[in-house]
Parts: structure tokens; sequence; C-alpha cells
């Protein structure tokens, strides 16, 4: 019953969150005027990737206010229970940074050169290990625990977006599959029992929804049966 509450739960901000988007031409300009003004120097620092302009302008508000009315938590819970790696900027809506504090020994990026891999493990450096930090993420006051990793797409060819897909939906696969370390002073658990590719799909012919749609339904719905990652592609209510 939790996991398909956890289901329900994304079913429903995925659609809060298309049915609140502009229509894609705006969002375009949008998200490209405010990650513009950010590199500018004239918006805010957290905003100057599309990538950041779009979560932290649309996903992140969106899913704090579902959080409030889908889960019943407070203002305070409910912020509690957010995470960004941007909380510094969202200190309204989100409480800390969901960056993990053990190092591992594989990066989330698909594919790896095994040789390069040894290489570096070889050196020592302090870059031998790494620390995942995911977009953002929900915790306990959240009745979810999960972890999400936020794209946006506006162009490129067939080709391009089908390896984004593939590659985005790995490192969300990634984050869900490195093992549970407890809570320590600031550094909040890493204890995901699911993941979340929330990826928005702006490009005028919907290349990477498409992409997706061409998967058969059976294969998409073992990545939730099977590996607790549900993919959400966001394009807004047609």
């Amino acid at each position: 019953m939790h996991k398909a509450s956890a289901f329900s739960f994304l079913r429903q901000f995925q659609r809060s969150l298309n049915s609140e988007l502009p229509a894609l031409p705006s969002l375009r300009s949008n998200v490209r005027e405010i990650a513009s003004a950010a590199k500018a120097g004239d918006g805010e620092l957290h905003m100057r990737r599309p990538e950041e302009a779009f979560l932290n302008t649309y996903a992140i508000p969106r899913l704090y206010k579902d959080l409030q009315l889908l889960c019943g938590l407070s203002q305070d819970q409910a912020r509690a229970g957010l995470l960004s790696e941007n909380f510094r900027h969202l200190g309204e809506m989100c409480s800390a940074s969901p960056a993990r504090k053990e190092r591992h020994p594989f990066e989330k990026r698909f594919p790896q050169d095994p040789a390069k891999i040894l290489a570096r493990w070889r050196s020592g450096k302090a870059n031998s290990l790494h620390q995942s930090c995911p977009d953002f993420a929900l915790r306990s006051p959240c009745p979810y625990s999960i972890v999400f990793e936020g794209k946006y797409f506006e162009n490129g060819s067939i080709a391009t977006a089908e390896a984004e897909l593939v590659r985005n939906i790995y490192q969300a696969f990634f984050y869900r599959a490195l093992p549970t370390i407890e809570e320590i002073e600031f550094r909040p658990a890493w204890d995901y029992e699911f993941a979340c590719l929330l990826a928005c799909d702006a490009s005028p012919e919907g290349l990477l929804k498409q992409a997706w749609d061409s998967i058969k339904p059976a294969v998409q719905e073992g990545f939730w049966s099977g590996a607790n990652l549900f993919v959400m592609i966001i394009r807004g209510d047609p």
C-alpha cells in the first residue's frame, strides 16, 4: 500500500505541475530570460542554468505546495521534508541539502571508461571517490522518501533525446541504488526508498517524450515495479 501511495503522489504531482506550466513558447522564453539574467548578474545565482531556472521557478515551488495539499503537511513540515541543493536560496521552501556525506567509487555519469576509473582510483587524489548531491529530495515528515534527478531538455535531435533519456534515467537509478547512511548533525540521512527522474521536455517536437513513449508500457512499468523508479516527463497540458 505504501508503494502504491507513493506512486499516486508522484502521479498527482506530475499532473499539478503540468497543469500550471505556461505554454511551451512562453516556458522556453521564461527559462531563457531567467537564466540569462542570472548569468549577467541581474538575477539569482541559483538560476544560472536553464535546468536550475526551471526547477527552482516551477518544480520546487509546486512540490512544496503539493506536500501540503496532497500529504496534509503544514508549511513548516513541508519545508522540513523538502531538500534542495539550492536550499540556501530557497530557505522558505527547503530546509537542507540532500548531499550524501560519504563518498563512493563511481560517478553517476553513464557510460564510464573503465581505464580512466581505475587510473583515478590508483591516483589516490581527493577526487578518487565521488560525492553525490541530487537536485532535490523528500524526507520525513513527508510520508515518502524520494530522491529526484531534475533535467531540462529544449533542443536537439531525436538521437540526442534518446541518449539523454537513458543517461537521465540511469542517474536517478544510481542515486536510488546507493546504500543507506544514517543522519548526522547538519547532514540528512541517505535512505531513499524511491527515485524520480523529473525531466521537462521543452523541445518544440516533444522529442524526449517521444523517446519515452517509444518504450512499451510493460517495460515502463518495470522501472517502478522492479526498481522503485518513476519517470516523469513534464511538458505542460496539451
